[in-house]
Protein backbone atom coordinates (compact mmCIF):
# COMPACT_ATOMS: atom_id res chain seq x y z
CA UNK A 1 0.00 0.00 0.00
CA UNK A 2 1.31 3.47 -0.92
CA UNK A 3 1.02 5.97 1.92
CA UNK A 4 0.57 9.55 1.62
CA UNK A 5 2.74 11.37 3.76
CA UNK A 6 3.77 15.05 4.96
CA UNK A 7 5.89 17.30 2.72
CA UNK A 8 8.60 17.37 5.41
CA UNK A 9 8.85 13.95 5.86
CA UNK A 10 8.86 13.45 2.05
CA UNK A 11 11.80 15.40 1.26
CA UNK A 12 13.84 14.29 4.60
CA UNK A 13 13.30 10.95 2.83
CA UNK A 14 14.28 11.78 -0.20
CA UNK A 15 16.84 14.85 0.46
CA UNK A 16 18.11 14.60 -3.16
CA UNK A 17 15.76 15.48 -6.54
CA UNK A 18 16.76 14.06 -9.87
CA UNK A 19 15.39 17.08 -11.29
CA UNK A 20 15.06 20.98 -10.34
CA UNK A 21 11.03 20.60 -10.98
CA UNK A 22 10.88 18.20 -8.25
CA UNK A 23 12.53 20.51 -5.34
CA UNK A 24 10.05 21.26 -2.29
CA UNK A 25 10.60 25.11 -3.24
CA UNK A 26 9.42 24.93 -6.71
CA UNK A 27 6.36 22.35 -5.80
CA UNK A 28 5.30 25.12 -3.13
CA UNK A 29 5.43 28.12 -5.93
CA UNK A 30 3.33 26.15 -7.68
CA UNK A 31 1.00 24.35 -5.64
CA UNK A 32 -2.05 26.55 -6.10
CA UNK A 33 -2.56 24.73 -10.07
CA UNK A 34 -4.12 21.74 -8.81
CA UNK A 35 -6.71 21.23 -5.84
CA UNK A 36 -4.00 19.02 -4.08
CA UNK A 37 -0.36 17.57 -4.43
CA UNK A 38 0.34 14.57 -2.64
CA UNK A 39 3.26 12.92 -1.52
CA UNK A 40 3.11 9.46 -1.87
CA UNK A 41 5.82 6.24 -0.73
CA UNK A 42 5.78 2.65 -0.18
CA UNK A 43 4.87 2.05 3.15
CA UNK A 44 8.03 0.56 4.47
CA UNK A 45 10.37 1.88 7.35
CA UNK A 46 13.24 2.94 4.77
CA UNK A 47 11.26 3.86 1.20
CA UNK A 48 13.23 3.66 -1.43
CA UNK A 49 10.73 5.14 -4.28
CA UNK A 50 8.28 7.85 -4.28
CA UNK A 51 6.41 9.93 -6.06
CA UNK A 52 4.88 13.64 -6.10
CA UNK A 53 1.99 14.52 -8.34
CA UNK A 54 -0.88 17.15 -8.12
CA UNK A 55 -4.91 16.00 -8.60
CA UNK A 56 -6.92 18.07 -10.61
CA UNK A 57 -10.46 17.18 -12.03
CA UNK A 58 -10.23 13.36 -10.75
CA UNK A 59 -6.87 13.38 -13.06
CA UNK A 60 -3.38 12.46 -11.05
CA UNK A 61 -0.46 14.52 -12.81
CA UNK A 62 3.60 14.24 -12.56
CA UNK A 63 4.72 16.67 -13.33
CA UNK A 64 1.70 19.27 -12.60
CA UNK A 65 3.49 22.46 -13.87
CA UNK A 66 6.34 21.65 -15.25
CA UNK A 67 7.71 20.08 -18.56
CA UNK A 68 8.78 16.55 -16.78
CA UNK A 69 8.24 15.52 -13.00
CA UNK A 70 8.92 11.76 -12.55
CA UNK A 71 9.49 9.50 -9.46
CA UNK A 72 12.05 10.23 -6.85
CA UNK A 73 14.29 7.26 -5.60
CA UNK A 74 17.44 6.89 -3.26
CA UNK A 75 19.57 5.21 -6.24
CA UNK A 76 19.69 3.87 -9.45
CA UNK A 77 19.96 -0.16 -9.16
CA UNK A 78 16.88 -0.51 -7.11
CA UNK A 79 15.52 -4.19 -7.99
CA UNK A 80 12.68 -4.13 -11.04
CA UNK A 81 10.37 -6.45 -8.84
CA UNK A 82 10.65 -3.64 -6.29
CA UNK A 83 9.55 -0.95 -9.02
CA UNK A 84 6.66 -3.33 -10.04
CA UNK A 85 5.59 -3.26 -6.84
CA UNK A 86 5.27 0.47 -6.48
CA UNK A 87 3.29 0.83 -10.11
CA UNK A 88 1.09 -1.88 -8.64
CA UNK A 89 0.46 0.15 -5.47
CA UNK A 90 0.04 3.25 -7.01
CA UNK A 91 -2.87 2.00 -9.78
CA UNK A 92 -4.43 0.49 -6.66
CA UNK A 93 -3.95 4.14 -4.57
CA UNK A 94 -5.67 5.95 -8.19
CA UNK A 95 -8.65 3.51 -7.77
CA UNK A 96 -8.90 4.53 -3.52
CA UNK A 97 -8.96 8.04 -4.36
CA UNK A 98 -11.54 7.84 -7.51
CA UNK A 99 -9.00 9.41 -10.16
CA UNK A 100 -9.89 8.70 -14.08
CA UNK A 101 -6.57 9.19 -15.03
CA UNK A 102 -2.57 8.84 -13.94
CA UNK A 103 -0.11 10.64 -15.99
CA UNK A 104 3.52 10.31 -15.81
CA UNK A 105 5.76 12.80 -17.47
CA UNK A 106 9.63 11.68 -18.29
CA UNK A 107 12.79 13.58 -17.68
CA UNK A 108 15.34 13.30 -20.63
CA UNK A 109 17.89 11.04 -19.73
CA UNK A 110 20.74 13.40 -19.01
CA UNK A 111 18.96 13.70 -15.61
CA UNK A 112 19.19 9.90 -14.94
CA UNK A 113 18.26 7.09 -17.37
CA UNK A 114 18.77 4.06 -15.68
CA UNK A 115 15.92 4.31 -12.96
CA UNK A 116 13.59 5.69 -15.63
CA UNK A 117 14.74 3.25 -18.25
CA UNK A 118 13.44 0.29 -16.12
CA UNK A 119 9.88 2.28 -14.81
CA UNK A 120 9.38 3.16 -18.70
CA UNK A 121 9.71 -0.33 -19.08
CA UNK A 122 7.37 -1.24 -16.66
CA UNK A 123 5.03 0.57 -17.06
CA UNK A 124 4.17 -0.28 -20.38
CA UNK A 125 3.98 -3.57 -19.18
CA UNK A 126 1.73 -2.57 -16.89
CA UNK A 127 -1.03 -1.14 -19.28
CA UNK A 128 0.40 2.57 -19.36
CA UNK A 129 -0.01 3.71 -23.07
CA UNK A 130 1.94 6.18 -24.30
CA UNK A 131 0.02 9.29 -24.76
CA UNK A 132 2.76 11.72 -26.07
CA UNK A 133 5.78 10.78 -27.38
CA UNK A 134 7.85 13.36 -27.84
CA UNK A 135 11.20 14.49 -29.44
CA UNK A 136 13.61 16.21 -26.55
CA UNK A 137 17.31 17.69 -27.15
CA UNK A 138 20.45 18.81 -25.48
CA UNK A 139 24.00 19.63 -26.03
CA UNK A 140 26.92 17.63 -24.50
CA UNK A 141 29.56 20.54 -23.57
CA UNK A 142 32.09 17.79 -22.97
CA UNK A 143 32.20 17.20 -26.87
CA UNK A 144 31.29 20.56 -27.99
CA UNK A 145 35.01 21.88 -29.05
CA UNK A 146 34.09 25.84 -29.37
CA UNK A 147 33.18 25.06 -33.64
CA UNK A 148 29.96 24.10 -34.84
CA UNK A 149 30.69 20.53 -36.79
CA UNK A 150 28.32 21.19 -39.67
CA UNK A 151 29.32 23.42 -42.18
CA UNK A 152 26.79 25.02 -42.99
CA UNK A 153 26.41 26.53 -39.10
CA UNK A 154 29.72 27.69 -39.35
CA UNK A 155 28.96 29.42 -42.40
CA UNK A 156 25.89 31.51 -40.66
CA UNK A 157 28.19 31.52 -37.81
CA UNK A 158 30.96 33.34 -39.85
CA UNK A 159 27.70 35.54 -41.76
CA UNK A 160 26.71 36.26 -37.99
CA UNK A 161 30.51 38.05 -37.24
CA UNK A 162 30.34 39.79 -40.65
CA UNK A 163 27.00 41.58 -39.19
CA UNK A 164 29.08 42.88 -35.60
CA UNK A 165 26.84 41.10 -33.77
CA UNK A 166 27.38 41.32 -29.79
CA UNK A 167 26.47 38.66 -27.19
CA UNK A 168 25.63 40.39 -23.66
CA UNK A 169 24.33 39.04 -20.70
CA UNK A 170 21.64 40.91 -19.19
CA UNK A 171 21.25 42.51 -15.88
CA UNK A 172 18.74 45.23 -15.30
CA UNK A 173 15.31 44.44 -14.94
CA UNK A 174 14.56 46.46 -18.10
CA UNK A 175 16.82 45.07 -20.47
CA UNK A 176 15.30 41.32 -19.01
CA UNK A 177 11.95 42.21 -20.13
CA UNK A 178 13.13 43.72 -23.44
CA UNK A 179 14.84 40.06 -23.85
CA UNK A 180 11.22 37.89 -22.51
CA UNK A 181 9.18 40.51 -24.70
CA UNK A 182 10.67 39.55 -27.84
CA UNK A 183 10.28 35.76 -27.18
CA UNK A 184 6.84 36.39 -26.41
CA UNK A 185 6.29 37.68 -29.51
CA UNK A 186 8.57 35.42 -31.43
CA UNK A 187 6.28 32.71 -29.83
CA UNK A 188 2.83 34.31 -31.02
CA UNK A 189 4.12 34.87 -34.27
CA UNK A 190 4.65 30.88 -34.44
CA UNK A 191 1.64 30.18 -32.80
CA UNK A 192 3.65 28.83 -29.35
CA UNK A 193 1.82 29.40 -26.09
CA UNK A 194 3.73 31.24 -23.45
CA UNK A 195 3.22 29.57 -20.20
CA UNK A 196 4.96 32.04 -18.09
CA UNK A 197 4.83 35.38 -17.35
CA UNK A 198 7.48 37.55 -16.90
CA UNK A 199 6.77 37.75 -13.14
CA UNK A 200 6.49 34.29 -12.74
CA UNK A 201 10.19 34.08 -14.32
CA UNK A 202 11.46 36.41 -11.63
CA UNK A 203 9.27 34.60 -8.96
CA UNK A 204 11.19 30.79 -10.34
CA UNK A 205 14.55 33.14 -9.94
CA UNK A 206 14.30 33.04 -6.45
CA UNK A 207 14.94 29.14 -6.57
CA UNK A 208 17.89 28.64 -8.94
CA UNK A 209 20.15 31.12 -10.68
CA UNK A 210 18.34 32.57 -14.30
CA UNK A 211 20.47 34.25 -16.90
CA UNK A 212 19.15 36.17 -19.19
CA UNK A 213 20.36 37.31 -22.66
CA UNK A 214 20.21 39.65 -25.77
CA UNK A 215 22.11 39.45 -29.12
CA UNK A 216 22.38 43.13 -30.73
CA UNK A 217 23.42 44.74 -33.93
CA UNK A 218 25.52 48.08 -34.39
CA UNK A 219 22.44 49.96 -33.80
CA UNK A 220 21.87 48.51 -30.01
CA UNK A 221 18.75 46.82 -31.75
CA UNK A 222 18.41 43.46 -29.95
CA UNK A 223 17.83 40.57 -32.71
CA UNK A 224 17.54 37.64 -30.68
CA UNK A 225 17.62 36.62 -26.84
CA UNK A 226 17.90 33.54 -24.43
CA UNK A 227 16.23 32.76 -21.09
CA UNK A 228 18.05 29.50 -19.05
CA UNK A 229 18.13 28.30 -15.67
CA UNK A 230 21.81 27.10 -13.90
CA UNK A 231 19.60 23.43 -12.58
CA UNK A 232 22.64 22.22 -11.17
CA UNK A 233 26.31 21.85 -11.27
CA UNK A 234 26.25 20.48 -14.86
CA UNK A 235 22.98 21.15 -16.47
CA UNK A 236 21.91 24.37 -17.92
CA UNK A 237 18.24 24.45 -18.84
CA UNK A 238 16.61 26.46 -22.29
CA UNK A 239 13.65 28.07 -20.36
CA UNK A 240 13.27 30.05 -23.43
CA UNK A 241 14.95 31.53 -26.65
CA UNK A 242 14.44 32.74 -29.87
CA UNK A 243 14.58 35.49 -32.55
CA UNK A 244 12.39 38.40 -34.21
CA UNK A 245 12.22 39.70 -38.02
CA UNK A 246 15.12 42.02 -37.87
CA UNK A 247 17.79 38.89 -36.45
CA UNK A 248 16.77 36.10 -38.77
CA UNK A 249 18.73 37.59 -42.19
CA UNK A 250 22.03 38.48 -39.96
CA UNK A 251 21.94 35.10 -38.08
CA UNK A 252 21.25 35.90 -35.12
CA UNK A 253 20.34 32.81 -33.64
CA UNK A 254 23.25 31.26 -34.64
CA UNK A 255 25.39 33.45 -33.05
CA UNK A 256 23.36 33.04 -30.23
CA UNK A 257 23.97 29.47 -29.73
CA UNK A 258 27.60 29.79 -30.34
CA UNK A 259 27.68 31.95 -27.87
CA UNK A 260 25.91 30.11 -25.28
CA UNK A 261 27.42 26.90 -25.98
CA UNK A 262 30.71 28.81 -24.94
CA UNK A 263 29.92 30.81 -22.39
CA UNK A 264 28.19 27.48 -20.43
CA UNK A 265 31.01 25.37 -21.50
CA UNK A 266 33.87 27.87 -19.77
CA UNK A 267 31.65 27.74 -16.86
CA UNK A 268 31.73 23.92 -16.20
CA UNK A 269 28.79 23.07 -17.31
CA UNK A 270 28.44 19.71 -19.32
CA UNK A 271 24.62 19.73 -20.77
CA UNK A 272 22.57 22.27 -22.35
CA UNK A 273 19.11 20.86 -22.14
CA UNK A 274 17.09 22.37 -25.50
CA UNK A 275 14.00 21.06 -24.31
CA UNK A 276 11.41 19.47 -27.07
CA UNK A 277 11.21 20.09 -30.48
CA UNK A 278 7.33 18.52 -31.03
CA UNK A 279 4.04 20.57 -30.21
CA UNK A 280 0.31 19.47 -30.07
CA UNK A 281 0.70 15.95 -28.30
CA UNK A 282 3.99 14.98 -30.14
CA UNK A 283 3.71 16.41 -33.69
CA UNK A 284 7.32 17.28 -34.64
CA UNK A 285 8.25 20.94 -35.23
CA UNK A 286 10.85 19.87 -38.19
CA UNK A 287 12.42 23.08 -38.96
CA UNK A 288 13.31 23.54 -34.62
CA UNK A 289 14.37 19.83 -34.63
CA UNK A 290 16.88 20.67 -38.06
CA UNK A 291 18.25 23.92 -36.47
CA UNK A 292 19.38 22.17 -32.66
CA UNK A 293 20.70 18.89 -34.47
CA UNK A 294 22.94 21.07 -36.94
CA UNK A 295 23.96 23.28 -33.56
CA UNK A 296 25.24 20.23 -31.96
CA UNK A 297 22.35 18.96 -30.46
CA UNK A 298 21.29 15.45 -29.73
CA UNK A 299 18.16 13.80 -29.94
CA UNK A 300 16.14 11.27 -27.61
CA UNK A 301 12.48 10.19 -26.99
CA UNK A 302 10.64 11.81 -23.73
CA UNK A 303 8.06 10.30 -22.99
CA UNK A 304 4.53 10.92 -21.11
CA UNK A 305 2.76 7.75 -19.96
CA UNK A 306 -0.98 7.43 -19.09
CA UNK A 307 -3.07 5.06 -17.23
CA UNK A 308 -6.97 5.09 -17.36
CA UNK A 309 -8.84 3.96 -14.62
CA UNK A 310 -11.71 2.14 -15.71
Amino acid sequence: MLLEISKELFYKTFPHQQNPFLKEEFITLNSNKVDRVVYLVQNSNKPAIGLIAGIKNSTLVSHFSAPFGGFLYRHENIYTSEMEKFVDELKKYIININCNLLYLNFAPSIYGISFNSKMIAILLKKQFTTEVLDLTNWVDLNSFAFRFNQRNSREYYNQALRHELEFIKLTTEDSKKQAYDLISANRKRNNRPMYMTFNNLLDTGKLWPIDFFGIFDLEKKILASGIFYQFSDNIVYAAFWGDNERGRPKRAMDFLSFNLWSYYKNMGFSYIDLGISTENGGIINEGLLRFKETHEAQTELKYTLCWHNN
